[in-house]
């Protein structure tokens, strides 16, 4: 099974309104299982590059709430509205 990163972003106005919530998922690097995905989003060495991608993709920063990792089924689902994150 794939476990990717994901960052939840704080619910705004926005979000409140329409009752979805903003997410980036990180589709490089996967992993193999959760503690692999863990273990990097808690090492110093590689959250400058994810923080990098974020930048890059939005420049405007926006405030997060959580920075986890999920496995393809539940980001599936979460990311059809049958589950949230």
């Amino acid at each position: 099974m794939k476990f990717f990163i994901v960052v939840v972003f704080a619910m705004s106005q926005a979000d409140l309104a329409d009752g979805g919530r903003d997410l980036y998922v990180f589709t490089d690097p996967t992993y193999t299982t959760q503690q692999e995905c863990e273990q990097d989003i808690l090492d110093p060495e590689v959250y400058p590059g994810l923080v990098a991608k974020l930048i890059s993709e939005y420049p405007q920063p926006k405030p997060i709430d959580a920075v986890v990792c999920v496995d393809e089924t539940t980001l599936e689902q979460s990311l059809q509205g049958s589950q949230s994150i």
